[in-house]
């Protein structure tokens, strides 16, 4: 059927009962007060006041289908939109909601005129459904919709009003000076911005957002040696950075006294950059961030790659009091895993390396429903930040195998089933089996997680349960008799399986 559009009257259209957001309405006023519960209902009042005054969008259509057995139509995409619509047509129909939500809901409409018809898309059922599934399932491999992320809001808003803030300018010079690197494989977007943007701290830096030109390669090595070391010490703290470096007084305290050595240390070595080909020179140290960024040597040998650099500064510390011997015989060790994880890493293209990007910030060390997901989440990040996958596949696996149980059961403690009062964990506690849960988990998917990108994720990942999982069991219930490759554990987390963890631990 080739729909069209129609103008319809509010009165003749009601709401879909089978929405996927909550349970099955057994009436038309049971279905407006799921929607409610599920979607909530000082969202469902922000729709309401962002409809009476912008009105509807106009690329979003409302999407409709005529049933002849109840000579109406049946809202199929678009059911929050006509919900708020009735809301402001008539607050007191809806008696479900408590006398203040009513009371400004009436406020929200000011007596002022109501949108009682609305411009429909009149089509099939079948028509509808491949709508619904294009417009909710995220991008779906290219052909849904990207949700933006808090680098994508920002860059929107840049673009949209020309005014640059300063995680945005950080962001762009890290990719710029380092080959695409990006910055929140270390620090979140909004934690750079909130730590760096400290007045105190981009003066110590010498940032300047109105000056660009002091975005130079030299503090932008600072900021991220800088970021690296916001997370050791919160990982030494066993506290969130976002707790740890929660205050301005607090941040100016703890970091301003790291910068000013990094800046001495830095200062005292200042090597000879005359010969740098680089244009733009630093106020302090700018030849060890030239000498970082994978340049060839005099002697012909490749210096170290750009993604290198980002390992931990203890490291590179404890190397320069090596004695020579031990440094050739180091050295030709870390070379040649290098080449080994480089060959299936793809470079800093595709950072991060293993799970490097792991974020796992939001968790309370000492919350009994994280400090188990947070020693794990911290030891896989300790082998992506020393690159040992290659070196021991089998402890590998057995850290992969444990944060895909652990991250399931932290977010299902964490977030209540669609349309129901209680937490996921009520339908999986009794469940002593990872397959067993992940099966649960398929059969629930759409009323367990909301976002359409992390369901694709999740079947993507645990849609064929034999493939993906299992052999991780194998690794650790037979590990005389099976191991996997470290290139197949390096590419886990670039086929979706960090940002679903990190999606789940957030």
């Amino acid at each position: 059927m080739a729909g069209k559009i129609q103008k319809i009257k509010i009165e003749k259209i009601i709401n879909w009962s089978e929405n996927p957001r909550h349970a099955v309405g057994n009436n038309e006023t049971d279905t407006l007060q799921k929607l409610f519960n599920a979607v909530g209902t000082q969202y469902m009042l922000n729709l309401a006041e962002d409809i009476q005054e912008h009105g509807l969008l106009g690329n979003q259509q409302i999407v409709v289908v005529y049933s002849e057995s109840i000579k109406k139509y049946v809202v199929y995409e678009g059911n929050r939109r006509v919900a708020a619509i009735k809301l402001l047509m008539n607050p007191e129909g809806f008696n479900f909601l408590d006398k203040a939500t009513i009371d400004k809901a009436k406020r929200i409409a000011k007596d002022e005129d109501i949108i009682d018809t609305l411009e429909c898309y009149v089509t099939d059922e079948d028509e509808a459904f491949f709508i619904m599934e294009r417009v909710h399932s995220g991008e779906d491999k290219g052909r849904g919709t990207k949700e933006w992320g808090a680098r994508e809001k920002d860059t929107f808003q840049v673009r949209r009003n020309n005014v640059k803030n300063l995680s945005y300018l950080i962001d762009f010079y890290v990719r710029k000076y380092y080959d695409g690197l990006d910055i929140t494989t270390i620090l979140s977007f909004t934690t750079i911005q909130r730590i760096f943007n400290n007045r105190e701290i981009r003066k110590i830096i010498g940032l300047d957002i109105e000056n660009e030109d002091t975005f130079t390669i030299d503090r932008i090595k600072l900021v991220i040696e800088a970021s690296k070391w916001v997370v050791k010490e919160s990982e030494e703290a066993g506290v969130a950075v976002t707790r740890l470096f929660n205050r301005a007084r607090t941040i100016e305290d703890k970091l301003i006294p790291w910068i000013q050595r990094y800046i001495n240390e830095h200062d005292a070595k200042k090597p000879d950059t005359t010969d740098s080909p680089d244009k733009e020179r630093g106020d302090f140290g700018q030849g060890d961030a030239v000498k970082d960024s994978g340049d060839v040597s005099a002697n012909g040998n490749k210096r170290q790659d750009k993604d290198d650099y980002v390992d931990n500064l203890d490291s590179e510390k404890t190397n320069i009091s090596k004695t020579d011997d031990e440094k050739r015989k180091t050295g030709g060790e870390n070379k040649a895993s290098d080449r080994t994880s480089n060959a299936s890493s793809g470079g800093s293209k595709n950072l991060p390396y293993f799970f490097q990007g792991i974020d796992y910030s939001n968790l309370n060390p000492n919350d009994a429903d994280s400090h188990g997901v947070s020693a794990v989440c911290r030891e896989l990040q300790l082998f992506s930040d020393k690159k040992m996958v290659t070196i021991y596949p089998l402890a590998s696996a057995f850290l992969v195998r444990s944060i895909i149980e652990q991250s399931i059961k932290y977010y299902s403690k964490k977030h209540m089933i669609q349309g129901q009062n209680k937490y996921i964990w009520e339908n999986i506690k009794s469940i002593d089996q990872l397959s067993k849960i992940i099966k649960n988990f398929n059969r629930n998917l759409s009323n367990y997680i909301v976002n359409g990108v992390m369901r694709q994720y999740f079947t993507d990942l645990f849609g064929d349960y034999e493939k993906s999982i299992d052999p991780l069991n194998w690794v650790v219930h037979k590990p005389a008799e099976y191991q996997l490759d470290a290139n197949t554990l390096i590419e886990l987390p670039r086929k979706g399986l960090l940002a679903l963890i990190n999606f789940m631990l957030s």
